[in-house]
């Protein structure tokens, strides 16, 4: 059994016991871990549609460690769409965009033919569309289910939870963090701190080489005189570089937001007062600036010179 087997081997047991004894209609899983969370719904996904009563539960684990899952036409999948002109991700779904789910569930097929909606996440949704998805949830037939991936528990509804079965899953231990992030030993404890042990995030800022900008801009935010005229050319530059027309440059402010937010703490803990404050401002001039990129269609590099502009003037 390979280390990412054993993430979250204790829930997949749960899922698995489910499975055999008493599928609900639908299920939540809820955790920091969006990607593992999301792989781990389309494996039990596959699992439920297969509906073979002989299947084991290493028959279960074979499917969670396959990276190449099936194209199932009894699997649907919500999540939010990527606007390739903005390079970014829509800001909510839409009850649009799961108006589809009530004729996926519809749709005529073998008898006992079971089929599976995964939304992908429940946070991400308007308050129409959760109510939306509350009346399919509210209305449905025994071979309908929904697997329903969440990151935040207070943006679940109460009326949804309450007619789901939750399933909670921890934040990741550092063993089996630094077992399944594969890079330098010294650049996974940085991101172990910095990213409070989240693999999903750090993985993506390994990707994109973003630890490459690391001490560059603790140090300019440090000594906010050290940001010059072509500071924000530089950071606009590494990013053409280190991202491709297809990926999702939000990932950049992510970075930068909470190396920003890891210096305002450790300003804290050496009792910096001062200097913690002045921090936490630009804290909140890179969250709001991450925010803009977001939910707005602006470009990246006009907003990284404003950026540096704001910080250099804190």
């Amino acid at each position: 059994m390979s280390s990412l087997d054993q993430v979250y081997f204790n829930q997949k047991e749960k899922l698995f016991s489910l499975y055999k004894n008493n599928l609900p209609q639908s299920i939540i899983l809820s955790g920091g871990e969006i990607e593992l969370l999301s792989d781990i719904a389309i494996s039990f996904s596959e699992l439920i549609v297969k509906n073979n009563i002989d299947h084991t539960f290493e028959d279960f684990l074979n499917i969670c460690s396959n990276e190449n899952h099936i194209n199932s036409p009894f699997i649907c999948m919500i999540t939010k769409i990527y606007l390739e002109d903005k390079k970014r991700f829509k800001n909510q779904i839409y009850r649009d965009d799961i108006s589809n789910v009530h004729t996926f569930f519809q749709t005529k097929d073998d008898i006992g033919q079971k089929r599976v909606c995964i939304i992908k996440t429940i946070d991400d949704l308007s308050i129409e569309a959760s109510n939306s998805l509350l009346k399919l949830i509210e209305e449905p037939n025994k071979n309908s289910h929904f697997i329903i991936i969440n990151h935040n528990k207070a943006k679940v509804l109460q009326t949804i939870k309450s007619r789901s079965y939750f399933l909670n899953f921890s934040k990741l231990n550092e063993e089996i963090f630094f077992k399944n992030l594969n890079s330098d030993i010294s650049i996974n404890r940085d991101l172990f701190n910095l990213t409070n042990g989240s693999l999903n995030l750090s993985q993506n800022f390994i990707n994109h080489e973003l630890y490459e900008i690391q001490k560059h801009y603790r140090e300019l935010l440090n000594d906010r005189k050290l940001i010059k005229s072509n500071t924000a050319t530089h950071y606009s530059n590494f990013i053409s570089k280190k991202f491709s027309k297809d990926d999702d440059i939000s990932i950049f402010f992510d970075y930068i937001y909470l190396l920003t937010s890891y210096e305002v703490k450790s300003m804290a803990r050496q009792g910096k007062e001062k200097d913690a404050l002045n921090l936490l401002k630009i804290s909140e001039i890179v969250k709001t600036y991450r925010n803009y990129f977001k939910r707005l269609n602006l470009d990246y590099t006009t907003l990284i010179v404003s950026l540096f502009y704001k910080m250099k003037n804190v």
